[in-house]
């Protein structure tokens, strides 16, 4: 059995969609004889100087476009050309080694959205696209706090949900696949109707499933909470800093952390004095990765109330490190989290004030908690960690054809 990944992003150690497609490609191993990854030859020497690269029956075919549209990509404007212009010649290129000697079939696992397009099922044998994401959007009401050009982002965002839904390039694939996975049931609606008897949700993110029960941590003294990832004005962070004001007023010396940078941290400054909680905000800008899963254990909890992450990496190094996380029922932290490794924030119906409010409150309980019950849930983030592994989410998604031929599974999330 031969399989080929079409996975545009495939590093090791870089996290998000490099580690999707890296991942993805070790654990493919154990479904098929040969794994064939056609990815970017700018991956190469990363991929190569990792010793996981030269397992038995892993393959990797290296591709990338002329001198001028490498120059070209650094224009935004050019870049949706770039990436269709990316997977055009992948798939000639497979085209090429298919005719050589053919594959028995071929996934599209990065980037893990397809609104650039992809030919691959053109090759004529089974092709499964994803898990897929894009299709998560803010509820309405919890876009009243947010700045007025973030809230024109999100109806940009709308609209280009809606306008993927019917692109030519979206289509074809769709039509092309035999099965079609997307993370979330919000992603639901990137695919037409006529094709969502084919379509099912899993998880496009997984951990190594290896943490241990040592890992098991005794909570900090006073509670501390922390937030991780680029500060934006839909990862809910400005719904953190309000929710710690609130529980300030039963936890004095509750503090929160907020580790990376990005274009609203200007913002989010104003909204901590504002909320006169600036001294129990750090801003702790950005880390090193390494840096940032060490010192994650050291808090009470992550908080991350993203209003439409599709994956969430962050909350699943929180669990794999004994960390229990604090998030909204929305896209993929919603999914990944549960009773049993942290809370989850309900928002049907909610407007800011009562999801202000649920983030607080979980604050506070967690602030409150007997030593024992926290060294309890951090034993089920482990286990929940264990449970979210690469192997098993490759085993499922190999087992919806492909490389074992099997009859697709029930809807997983």
């Amino acid at each position: 059995m031969r399989v080929l990944l079409s996975a545009y992003a495939c590093e090791p150690n870089r996290g998000s969609e490099p580690e999707v497609g890296w991942q993805r490609a070790l654990h493919m191993v154990a479904h098929a004889h040969e794994v064939w990854v056609l990815t970017r030859s700018n991956n190469r020497a990363v991929i190569e100087s990792d010793a996981s690269s030269h397992a038995p029956g892993l393959h990797f075919i290296y591709y990338d476009l002329p001198g001028w549209a490498l120059r070209l990509k650094k224009q935004p404007w050019f870049l949706p050309v770039y990436f269709i212009l990316w997977q055009w010649g992948a798939y000639r290129l497979a085209a090429r080694r298919h005719r050589e000697k053919p594959f028995d079939a071929v996934y599209h696992v990065t980037f893990a959205s397809i609104q650039f397009g992809s030919f691959m099922g053109r090759l004529g044998i089974p092709f499964v696209i994803g898990p897929i994401a894009g299709g998560e959007r803010a509820p309405l009401r919890l876009r009243r706090g947010m700045p007025i050009g973030g809230q024109a982002l999100e109806l940009m965002r709308d609209l280009g949900i809606l306008l993927q839904r019917s692109s030519p390039l979206s289509r074809s694939a769709f039509g092309a696949a035999e099965r079609i996975l997307v993370t979330t049931a919000g992603s639901l609606r990137l695919v037409p109707r006529k094709w969502r008897f084919k379509t099912s949700v899993h998880l496009a993110i997984a951990t190594s499933g290896h943490a241990e029960a040592r890992d098991v941590r005794w909570p900090p003294d006073s509670p501390r909470y922390v937030f991780a990832g680029r500060l934006l004005h839909w990862k809910g962070v400005h719904f953190a800093i309000r929710a710690l004001a609130e529980a300030r007023k039963s936890l004095p010396a509750v503090t929160l952390t907020l580790v990376g940078s990005g274009p609203d941290e200007r913002w989010l400054r104003h909204l901590a004095s504002q909320c006169g909680v600036e001294d129990a905000v750090e801003f702790a800008g950005q880390l090193p990765r390494s840096q940032l899963l060490s010192s994650l254990r050291s808090y009470t909890a992550l908080v991350f109330p993203s209003l439409h992450d599709s994956g969430g990496f962050v909350v699943l190094e929180s669990l794999q490190g004994g960390v229990p996380a604090v998030c909204l029922d929305l896209g993929g932290p919603g999914t990944l989290v549960n009773s049993s490794c942290g809370i989850v924030v309900p928002t049907a119906g909610a407007d800011e004030a009562r999801v202000v409010s649920g983030i607080a409150n979980a604050m506070i309980r967690l602030g409150t908690m007997p030593a024992s019950e926290l060294r309890s849930l951090s034993m089920g983030a482990i286990a929940r960690a264990n449970e979210l592994s690469w192997a098993s989410l490759t085993q499922t998604i190999a087992g919806s054809r492909g490389a074992e031929g099997a009859e697709p599974p029930g809807n997983s999330n």
